[in-house]
């Protein structure tokens, strides 16, 4: 009987300490599970916030809406460097404005108008001009001119308005007798001036206007005289000129000045100053997008290149698109964040230790252990 009860005293000590062990354990076991969870845990959290907290776009002509659209979605400031052209007065309101002035008989306030009008058609080509407005321009000049006594400049007014504009006729209720007579007199006078082959030197991809109006060849016969030609050309300023067309040829050389996006340094720069953590390039030439992530090092990240549409709303949608991936790039998980190789390990750690405990406490003795029971020798 004292050697049962001390069995199974001795059994008890046994189970005890075997369940604070397994207890510890377990509670390692948990510590280690939170940890791992952590781990996998911490890429999500990153992820959270953009790769790249500055975009910095470069895109002439192109409605940057989509590249906004992705950087706010990103929780990333956008920075919009694209060329923009001036805010300007159109030529034809600006010379409605100075014919309004002319019928209100404020002959001196027309006049300034026309001529700060001129000055900009000469500087522009007469870009953004129509060719009938053109005309008009230079016959209420020619008008003005007549009113101050200057008939040898209002001849030359009218003549230059059918220079540029041969088919302009005009309105019987708005222009006296005298006046129409003395446009289609200009107009013979015009048509009667030699002809100039005028050669016009610009790239191909470049969108012409000669006198107001398209055109598609390079090589023109144009009455002698002054005329505007103005060029649009892909990634390049506007370029215009007024042209006085010499007999017997005149040629024409388009140098449209490149746009060039702001230095990396100087984007880098900007950055740094702004407390940054990295930055996207993005940049628009003709029909391909080039998107770009740099670290405040300047060491390229991540590159990727994007064919558009030209210039209209939503052409940059696809550039939009690529622009959350860069900003968002998915997280590569090492092994030692796999939730399965944790399971696994704390799974076979827990049988390293439960099953010799088990063993320990089957109902056979385990070998290698020996009892002793009160009054017995050793």
């Amino acid at each position: 009987m004292e050697n049962g009860a001390a069995m199974i005293a001795t059994r008890s000590v046994v189970r005890a300490r075997a369940t604070g062990a397994i207890t510890a354990i377990a509670a390692a076991t948990a510590a280690v599970a939170a940890v791992a969870a952590a781990l996998v845990a911490a890429p999500r959290a990153a992820a959270a916030a953009p790769a790249a907290d500055v975009v910095i776009v470069w895109a002439p002509e192109h409605d940057t809406a989509p590249l906004a659209a992705a950087a706010r979605a990103a929780g990333a400031a956008l920075i919009d460097r694209s060329p923009r052209a001036v805010a300007a007065e159109p030529p034809d309101a600006a010379i409605r404005r100075g014919i309004d002035s002319y019928e209100a008989l404020q002959l001196d306030r027309a006049w300034a108008i026309f001529e700060e009008v001129r000055a900009s058609l000469d500087r522009t080509g007469a870009a953004a001009a129509t060719p009938a407005r053109l005309s008009d321009l230079f016959i209420y000049r020619g008008a003005i001119r007549t009113q101050r006594g200057d008939a040898e400049g209002a001849w030359e007014e009218l003549v230059a308005a059918m220079v540029v504009a041969p088919a302009r006729v005009l309105d019987p209720a708005r222009f006296p007798p005298r006046t129409i007579e003395e446009l289609e007199r200009a107009r013979r006078a015009a048509t009667a001036r030699p002809r100039v082959a005028v050669s016009i030197e610009a790239p191909a991809d470049c969108a012409l206007t000669v006198d107001g109006a398209g055109v598609a060849q390079r090589e023109l016969q144009l009455s002698a005289g002054a005329h505007w030609v103005a060029a649009a050309c892909p990634g390049a300023a506007p370029w215009g000129a007024r042209v006085d067309a010499v007999e017997p040829a005149a040629r024409v050389r388009v140098s449209a000045a490149p746009l060039e996006p702001p230095p990396e340094a100087e984007a880098l720069v900007q950055a740094r100053a702004g407390g940054a953590s990295g930055l996207v390039l993005a940049e628009v030439r003709g029909r391909i997008a080039t998107l770009r992530r740099l670290g405040l090092d300047g060491r390229e990240r991540d590159r990727r290149t994007v064919a558009v549409a030209a210039p209209a709303p939503g052409a940059l949608a696809p550039l939009g698109e690529a622009l959350r991936d860069v900003l968002r790039p998915a997280p590569r998980a090492r092994w030692y964040q796999s939730r399965w190789v944790w399971a696994a390990g704390a799974a076979g750690l827990a049988t390293a230790i439960v099953l010799p405990l088990a063993l320990g406490l089957s109902d056979d003795a385990p070998r290698g252990v020996t009892i002793v029971g009160p009054g017995a020798l050793p």
